[in-house]
């Protein structure tokens, strides 16, 4: 088998050209790219057969270990951690609750968000049978509105933690704090807030009663694993609302392959030098910033903040503004090497964490091509 990863034959034998990812740990193109050990486990993985909820539990232990919660499990992405926690929380471990999902007659049903919660993943709790209820407005809730807003139909709170500007209104911890008082868990969609890794036991300690986090992304574990984490009970009911049962949650079964991957994968990571990772990033973009630095055509900067920029990026912003980023974007992606990176307001981020080493001079060389003089 090939060892180029641009001219991989299993995606050439059904006519898929494959990329250069500059544009981030998106899942519309691939997550992220597992290491040679985690690929290894999967494989020593899939050469014995096991009991699947035995297995479920054993790394299950670890993720809990790793994020300092009381218990946790390996799930199908964060989307499925998601829909887990959910269930976890309208049913418990009653199991005539948990064979009535996703109907929710007569059970809790709501999810309470402020009303400025980023919006894209919020249906993998109506997966579950939830209802989705907002608190406030744009700019958030007060704490007194957000009170207002339980009632008896609460079923668990939601904050989401995403990169980009601050948000305004209510911070976890007063979130939390207000929960505690009415006693309604928790769940945070942590996703892909990762790096710092210390984030992986942020959340947990500022009182979330569950945390999910994206496996395949800065982790490096397969693109379609997570980590749920949080209350003993609550990832008990989880699991009990997850596949192999014939439960809610069966469709978004995790694989003994996936599980090993992802402990794996998770090992590694908490091992790693998180700093000099950071370096190497920071070199990359730096050499597309000093290639593009003198064209009139374009403004560029390395950024790298944690909040919109989660690890070292080239951003290229257009004189032109969006019309033209857009035609380079298209370029890049069509073109030969095929090359995806991100789209942000009037421009383009060139994101290294999925970027080999030498592959930035290519992403530097189309740049210059596509954006002209």
């Amino acid at each position: 088998m090939s060892t180029d990863p641009l001219n991989n034959p299993v995606y050439a034998r059904f006519g898929v050209t494959p990329l250069i990812n500059a544009g981030g740990t998106h899942t519309t193109h691939g997550g992220s790219m597992m290491s040679p050990e985690v690929r290894e486990a999967m494989s020593l993985a899939s050469e014995s057969y096991v009991n699947l909820v035995e297995l479920k539990r054993a790394t299950g232990d670890f993720v809990a270990e790793v994020t300092g919660a009381d218990s946790g499990l390996i799930c199908s992405g964060a989307a499925g951690g998601l829909v887990l926690a959910t269930a976890a929380v309208i049913t418990g471990t009653d199991s005539k609750k948990i064979a009535q999902l996703p109907d929710t007659t007569g059970l809790k049903n709501e999810i309470l968000t402020q009303h400025n919660n980023p919006a894209g993943y919020m249906k993998c709790h109506e997966y579950a049978g939830a209802e989705i209820k907002l608190s406030g407005d744009g700019n958030g809730a007060s704490a007194n509105q957000f009170t207002n807003s339980i009632t008896e139909k609460t079923a668990g709170i939601l904050y989401t933690f995403a990169y980009g500007p601050p948000r305004n209104g209510l911070s976890l911890e007063e979130v939390v704090e207000i929960a505690n008082d009415n006693d309604v868990p928790v769940i945070v969609d942590g996703a892909a807030m990762l790096p710092p890794k210390s984030n992986l036991t942020r959340y947990i300690d500022e009182g979330a009663d569950l945390v999910t986090f994206s496996g395949g992304k800065y982790i490096g574990g397969p693109q379609s694993a997570g980590l749920l984490a949080g209350r003993k009970d609550l990832i008990e009911a989880a699991l009990l609302n997850s596949g192999p049962e014939m439960a809610v949650g069966r469709p978004s079964k995790v694989g003994r392959e996936e599980m090993i991957g992802m402990a794996t994968a998770l090992q590694l990571f908490i091992e790693s030098d998180d700093d000099a990772r950071m370096a190497a990033m920071r070199a990359q973009a730096e050499h597309i910033h000093d290639r593009l630095k003198d064209n009139t055509k374009v403004t560029v900067s390395v950024e790298h903040d944690y909040l919109q920029f989660h690890v070292p990026n080239c951003v290229i912003k257009f004189k032109n503004g969006s019309i033209e980023a857009d035609r380079v974007w298209q370029e890049l992606h069509e073109g030969n090497p095929r090359i995806y990176i991100a789209r942000i307001d009037g421009g383009l981020a060139a994101n290294m964490v999925n970027l080999s080493t030498g592959q930035e001079q290519v992403v530097a060389d189309r740049l210059v091509e596509c954006i002209g003089q």
